[in-house]
């Protein structure tokens, strides 16, 4: 019983070792981000009950989307406010776009995108979106 409460005790003061906090002198540093904002609208009235809004931000690449933060917006009324704080690392060579859906039932029925070059501070980034043709089945 005592070699099971000295191992206890020798286990305890191991992951104490393992858990100390470190200071630092200077807080986190946002200065080389950048804040992209923006208001999403769409022409037409659409019952925020049976919609939402999905925008995304991604990284241009090879013809390529590489999605690094996206956002839903549910029960809500048109225009919509959305923000995004972007790092320097989500950006990559800094050809990014700005991606907005709407959807309805399941299905996207207005979409737009815009691009958009990184850089340091805030840029408004404003997405109109318009209706996309639905197919309907014969």
């Amino acid at each position: 019983m005592k070699s099971s409460k000295w191992a206890g005790l020798i286990g305890l003061m191991l992951l104490t070792g393992c858990a100390q906090s470190v200071g630092t002198a200077q807080p986190f540093s946002v200065q080389s981000q950048a804040n992209v904002y923006g208001w999403i609208s769409v022409e037409g009235y659409h019952p925020p009950v049976s919609t939402y809004i999905e925008v995304e931000m991604c990284q241009a690449f090879e013809n390529q989307c590489l999605t690094v933060a996206s956002q839903q917006y549910q029960g809500v009324q048109l225009p919509v406010q959305y923000s995004f704080l972007i790092a320097p690392i989500q950006a990559g060579k800094g050809e990014m776009k700005v991606i907005g859906k709407l959807y309805s039932q399941g299905q996207i029925i207005a979409q737009n995108e815009q691009k958009y070059i990184f850089r340091e501070g805030s840029q408004k980034v404003d997405l109109r979106l318009f209706p996309i043709e639905i197919e309907t089945k014969k």
